[in-house]
């Protein structure tokens, strides 16, 4: 089983298009921190989003924050706060007490 990392939103449509015309299944991946949840995936190659990070639009007085897939959830926390601002909801956190 392979795996990709695109670096771009476009190399990633590319790489799941050739996969799709291949019929080869693809498992989507962030920072693994789900991938023991659920039924095991029946996949050919794993495409993660881990190059597609990073914060791409920011309101403070709008409330509006958006970002890639990859972004690290305490990269947006950080950005929040340095605003005063944070989350409305307080996601899960799946790291061990060990990492």
């Amino acid at each position: 089983m392979g795996g990709y990392e695109p670096g771009s939103e476009a190399e990633a449509e590319d790489i799941v298009r050739a996969a799709a015309g291949r019929g080869e299944r693809l498992r989507l991946a962030g920072g693994g921190t789900a991938s023991g949840l659920g039924r095991p995936a029946q996949d050919n190659a794993t495409l993660s989003a881990r190059k597609l990070d990073g914060v791409t639009l920011y309101e403070p007085a709008e409330m509006v924050v958006s970002a890639r897939a990859g972004t690290p959830l305490a990269e947006v926390e950080a950005l929040l706060a340095s605003r005063g601002q944070m989350l409305p909801f307080e996601p899960m956190d799946f790291r061990t007490l060990y990492g």
